[in-house]
């Protein structure tokens, strides 16, 4: 994306980020299992990943593209039953950009058991996480997780388009004030891991 498309995206970037029930719908959707951890190196070129390998709960999530609303906010998984363990992944940035943010969005349900509760419950400073595609992979490593309040995320942190390449993850978190609106939201920072190791 150029600098001048960047520029535009985050001027009109807002949060919002919804959570819904599914009548009869508690039990988790499938969700392909996790792989064997990979070295962590440097992505060669930009990819989209297809799955995210989040060894702190236990499983990975399937990555689908999402768009942004007609307002200019981060847009969500489908509010469905398979779509309450996707990660969403904003078009802003991609692994492997090597500056700006990648950004990633999943949903709470209030019965606890979407993806964000998953994240919410298990995520935390220091665990890794693994972005892939065939044979691309990016890995980060949670640097902070910070809780604020729904009109409260500081964009020019957690949105930039600007310096070294990050990976955030946004969540709605704290009281379900009715469909879709919660009293704030959850993000963990990322910043990419090229060391040789392995996630997780």
């Amino acid at each position: 994306m150029s600098r001048a498309r960047r520029t535009a995206a985050a001027a009109v970037l807002t949060v919002a980020f919804a959570g819904a029930v599914v009548p009869g719908a508690s039990a988790d959707a499938p969700a392909p299992p996790s792989r064997a951890a990979r070295a962590c190196v440097s992505p060669p070129a930009p990819f989209h990943p297809s799955t995210a390998s989040i060894p702190a709960i236990g499983r990975s999530a399937r990555v689908v593209r999402v768009r942004r609303t007609a307002s200019g906010a981060v847009g969500t998984p489908p509010v469905s039953k398979r779509g309450k363990w996707l990660m969403g992944l904003d078009p802003q940035a991609l692994p492997g950009d090597g500056e700006g943010t990648v950004i990633m969005a999943a949903h709470t349900w209030p019965d606890g058991s979407a993806l964000g509760n998953a994240l919410l419950r298990s995520l935390r400073a220091g665990d890794r996480l693994e972005l892939g595609n065939g044979s691309a992979v990016a890995c980060y490593q949670v640097t902070q997780r910070k809780e604020y309040g729904a009109a409260k995320v500081p964009r020019r942190k957690a949105f930039r388009w600007w310096g070294p390449e990050q990976l955030v993850i946004v969540v709605c978190s704290g009281t379900r004030l009715g469909p879709g609106r919660w009293t704030h939201r959850t993000v963990w920072y990322a910043t990419p891991v090229a060391d040789g190791g392995v996630a997780g």
